[in-house]
C-alpha cells in the first residue's frame, strides 16, 4: 500500500477554493504533521540561504558543544561517550503575531536579517 504525504498549493487561499484549502491544512496538521507546499512565493534563493545559514549555525553550536564537554570532561572520556551522544538541537522561530528571533542566542546578525522575510 502506498501513502502519499499532503500537497497543498498555498494559491489557493486567496480564491473560491480557500474553505477547502483550509481544510486540508487543518487536515495534514492533525493526521501527518507535515505537508508540502506549493506556490508559497518563498524564492528558492532565500530557502537556499536560509537552510544553508539554518546549517552553519547548528554546525557551530555542535562544535562548541564538544569543547565545552572536552573541557569538562577531557578528551578521552568525550571519546568513550562520543557513540552515545544525542547532538539534537532545535530553535523555533516565530513571526506572527510577533518575532521572537531577537530573543534567539547565539545567532548571527546575517541569520537574522535573512530570516525576517522568511
Amino acid at each position: 500500500m502506498e501513502l502519499t504525504f499532503p500537497v497543498i498549493d498555498f494559491s489557493k487561499l486567496n480564491g473560491e477554493e480557500r474553505g477547502a484549502t483550509m481544510e486540508m491544512i487543518n487536515d495534514a496538521c492533525e493526521n501527518w504533521g507535515f505537508f508540502e507546499l506549493l506556490n508559497h512565493g518563498i524564492s528558492i534563493e532565500l530557502l537556499d540561504r536560509v537552510e544553508r545559514l539554518t546549517k552553519e549555525h547548528y554546525r557551530k553550536c555542535m562544535e562548541q558543544r564538544f569543547k565545552e564537554m572536552v573541557a569538562s570532561k577531557g578528551l578521552e572520556t568525550v571519546q568513550s561517550e562520543i557513540n552515545d551522544l544525542d547532538w539534537e538541537s532545535t530553535f523555533f522561530l516565530r513571526h506572527l503575531p510577533e518575532s521572537n528571533i531577537s530573543e534567539i542566542p547565539d545567532l548571527e546578525e546575517d541569520y537574522r536579517s535573512k530570516s525576517l522575510p522568511f
